[in-house]
């Protein structure tokens, strides 16, 4: 009896080694996805291209494959990506796959940098936290190499080797072409016009008045001038034509001392607005030398009688100008006055 019993446990326990199933792969190849311990879950970080440029933006790619029950922080773009810039993000919503025990859940992101570093191989490496109850766990990935492509043949230091320089003793200088500083033009335009406009306030009727008065002495200098040589030429002659033309003369230049027709009047006209018995003998004697011919030795002396007439009103003119504005003058006529004539 002891050995029949003997005998079915050995039958028994070789046909349970039979049984069971056998295997080589690891026991942590037969625990489901969200079992296996964090530091061996799929994280992968790369750069999607070989080679980049100097301010030329290229990608990145972040993927993470974890359990669905866990919370996952990517990080943080301001900081863990330096020394690169992150233009913008692209992150794409959650994929879970799976259900119950064998559910997976992947979180990817693909970030847009741009590089200024001129390091011929550049490298990366980013970390993701999970968050616990407690703290959070940090998890990296592997660092993933990018190469600079530079556009240059050759770099400075290849250059140096195969170069060698000289100094040069003469050289021909390059005409360069000059830029006018329109800045510079409007600032000058804006300071000259400020000055300007200052001393016209200051000065603008001080000037304005000596510019007058230059041009009343001007044109009185000219009138005595020409009329003075009209005059020496009179004889019994030319005494009609001389005479006319010293009229017309004179009556021009009293029009502009004095704003009036005074070419469109007559002699008794001009006798009534003078009263004056100097000029209206003076203007008969004209008349008589252009219309009748005759020349007397008081011929002369009328023409001059004339000259002296416009003086006066010259002089007039000349006092008026000097004033101040807001003086006035009770010698020269009002525009109401009653007495016309301007040498009254």
């Amino acid at each position: 009896m002891r050995l029949f019993a003997q005998f079915f446990l050995f039958c028994l326990l070789a046909f349970s080694s039979q049984a069971q199933p056998h295997s080589s792969s690891s026991p942590l190849r037969q625990l489901p996805l969200r079992q296996l311990p964090l530091r061996q879950l799929p994280l992968r970080g790369y750069f999607l291209t070989d080679s980049i440029e100097i301010g030329r933006p290229f990608r990145y790619s972040l993927a993470y494959h974890h359990s669905p029950m866990a919370d996952v922080l990517f990080p943080d773009t301001a900081r863990h990506f330096a020394p690169y810039i992150v233009q913008k993000v692209a992150v794409f919503a959650t994929q879970t796959t799976g259900t119950g025990l064998d559910a997976v859940s992947r979180d990817s992101a693909v970030y847009t940098l741009v590089s200024f570093e001129t390091d011929s191989a550049q490298l990366l490496r980013v970390p993701i936290r999970i968050i616990n109850d407690i703290d959070c766990t940090a998890q990296w990935t592997m660092t993933d190499t990018v190469f600079l492509r530079s556009k240059l043949p050759l770099t400075l230091a290849d250059s140096l080797k195969t170069h060698s320089y000289k100094l040069a003793t003469e050289t021909n200088l390059a005409a360069l072409q000059q830029q006018f500083n329109y800045v510079l033009l409007v600032i000058g335009f804006v300071c000259v016009s400020l000055v300007l406009s200052l001393l016209y306030l200051l000065f603008g009727q001080l000037v304005r008045r000596k510019w007058r008065l230059y041009l009343l002495n001007r044109r009185h200098a000219r009138f005595l001038r020409e009329y003075t040589l009209l005059n020496e030429r009179i004889n019994s002659v030319t005494a009609a034509e001389i005479a006319n033309q010293s009229v017309v003369m004179w009556k021009s230049y009293l029009e502009q001392l004095d704003p009036q027709p005074y070419i469109s009047l007559t002699t008794p006209e001009l006798a009534d607005r003078f009263r004056d018995d100097r000029v209206t003998n003076a203007l008969r004697e004209a008349d008589q030398m252009i219309y009748g011919g005759t020349f007397t030795a008081q011929s002369q002396s009328a023409l001059q009688v004339l000259s002296n007439v416009a003086t006066q009103m010259y002089l007039l003119g000349r006092t008026k100008l000097l004033r101040s504005p807001g003086q006035v003058d009770e010698s020269l006529p009002q525009e109401n006055s009653a007495e016309p004539s301007p040498l009254s």
